[in-house]
């Protein structure tokens, strides 16, 4: 019936109830980490293995999945510094779980398994349509596992290296299967956001004692505190739970113009300007101008009152600087002269010639030839996962030049191929729906965040070539979000065409039973 339509349609939408429940979930993600710290660092060894135990069990049984995906997936991101260690001889770290002998499975490893296992079993019934054809990574995956044979890999590296992080992609399937609502997908990116405000305190806390806060509760680790000379010699706090500011940032951007948005839009610019200052703090060069490429096009593009959003970003942004000056934690002129001096010094003009400073210059002039010389012994066909890739790769030259020693010309062709298909598919939708639906704009913001990762997958971290850590790849999460945006839309852009034929015809349309489930 029509009624039936319109309170589908209004049920997709937030309200006030789902704001406290973004509230309550927030603190309780916040909680179930300080909790897994003490586990890991604190209490007696072995209560990590029977606690995290039990979180599986309770992922297991519980409706809200969206919760578990974010947490799993933020632990794995070491926010403010936390759980980096990653060898098996190490007494403190998230637990190792030797279900198979001779093979251990990590705490993300784990929950994937559940995952896919829970899908199957309780998820979603009615799969939605990948409008994106994410399923070809496998296809690709498949391609590179020939090369890593024809090139030679060894089964102990096999398993430490490619095979969990080609796990990962079961997430494409997990995640639409037990995230089966708009409003869960969007509660998704709100559990990022309170750990933006986590990696700003352990930042400001080693710039103001000198020390890691990890120290509070494992005096016996050991992390090096780097200092910089374009930054006057002083600390360098880079963010650890880097992943999780970028992260934070796009999904922002994604929420603040959405219908589906559950907190006010002073809560999101604060994320913003937060996520801003720790990459500010952590003068991380390509991040820096990720972020002010991403900002200038959402303003331009997106932002639906330009005026509106950059006169609260700027009060807002005022009345955060007032604080930490008051508050006299760190110096925040000296701090971010230096973090700015660091970005506008990386590369300078002298003498008519241009040069490099810091690591950048050890990176071009040192690991880049050592890199390319490699390259060009595979240049059409890669190394795939081979141990030759594992042993030259260098994730700090960026994702074209780690595509080549991947996947050679051959497969960087094919990369390249399916980033431009993302882009036109998501374009295509944002035309068909225009204005006619609610999910349009979330659509373009999602292809802000985009083209951010992508401009930063050319010049540094790697991340649309496939992934070999045992952790999650931000711009795969993203696709997979996008994905779930654009199916959702599909359903809305339906109902309503039918509602508007029904309403012109006097007919009273019902809902099918397809479109219920979705």
């Amino acid at each position: 019936m029509e009624f039936s339509i319109r309170k589908y349609l209004r049920a997709q939408y937030s309200g006030s109830e789902d704001s406290f429940d973004v509230f309550l979930k927030s603190i309780g993600i916040i909680a179930l980490f300080w909790l897994s710290v003490l586990c890991v660092y604190v209490f007696p060894v072995g209560i990590d293995k029977l606690f995290f135990g039990i979180l599986m069990a309770l992922f297991w049984i519980s409706k809200n999945d969206y919760f578990w995906f974010a947490f799993f997936i933020i632990i794995s991101f070491n926010p403010a510094g936390f759980f980096q260690e990653s060898s098996a001889e190490d007494l403190r770290r998230l637990p190792l779980f030797n279900i198979i002998p001779r093979a251990s499975l990590s705490v993300l490893d784990l929950f994937l398994i559940i995952a896919v296992i829970k899908a199957i079993s309780k998820g979603r019934k009615t799969r939605y349509k990948d409008v994106l054809g994410i399923k070809n990574i496998f296809i690709f995956l498949i391609y590179l596992l020939g090369i890593s044979i024809i090139q030679g890999f060894t089964i102990k590296t096999f398993i430490s290296q490619p095979l969990r992080g080609i796990f990962f992609y079961t997430f494409f399937f997990s995640f639409p299967s037990l995230v089966k609502t708009r409003k869960d997908t969007f509660k998704f990116m709100y559990m990022f956001f309170p750990f933006v405000f986590q990696e700003l305190f352990a930042q400001c806390y080693l710039l103001y004692t000198g020390e890691y806060i990890q120290t509070l509760f494992n005096a016996d680790a050991v992390m090096i505190i780097f200092r910089d000379k374009l930054m006057y010699d002083s600390i360098r706090s880079i963010a650890h739970g880097y992943a999780i500011v970028v992260m934070s940032f796009v999904f922002s951007m994604i929420v603040f113009d959405s219908i589906d948005r559950m907190s006010s839009k002073a809560y999101l610019i604060i994320i913003m300007i937060a996520a801003s200052i720790s990459v500010l703090i952590s003068a991380t060069r390509q991040t820096i101008l990720m972020f002010a490429l991403m900002f200038i096009i959402y303003v331009l593009f997106v932002t639906k009152n330009k005026k509106s959003f950059v006169v609260q970003l700027t009060m807002i942004g005022l009345v955060l600087f007032l604080i930490f000056d008051y508050m006299n934690v760190l110096d925040i002129n000296y701090t971010l002269s230096a973090s700015i001096n660091r970005l506008t010094g990386a590369v300078q003009f002298q003498n008519g010639s241009i040069e490099a400073e810091d690591t950048l210059e050890f990176r071009l002039t040192e690991r880049l030839p050592i890199l390319w010389e490699h390259i060009k012994r595979s240049l059409f066909l890669g190394y795939g996962f081979s141990d030759e890739y594992f042993q030259y790769y260098d994730g700090h030259l960026g994702g074209i030049l780690i595509g080549l020693l991947q996947a050679g010309i051959l497969g960087l062709m094919v990369y390249m191929a399916y980033v431009v298909k993302l882009y036109k598919e998501v374009l295509k939708y944002i035309r068909i729906f225009g204005q006619k639906i609610t999910l349009t704009n979330t659509l373009k913001s999602s292809l802000v965040g985009m083209s951010g990762f992508f401009f930063l997958n050319l010049f540094i971290n790697p991340m649309i070539v496939l992934n070999f850590q045992s952790r999650p790849q931000e711009f795969f999460i993203l696709m997979v979000l996008v994905s779930q945006f654009i199916n959702f839309g599909r359903v809305e852009y339906m109902l309503k065409r039918k509602l508007k034929n029904g309403m012109k015809s006097g007919m009273k349309p019902a809902l099918s039973n397809e479109t219920k489930r979705s």
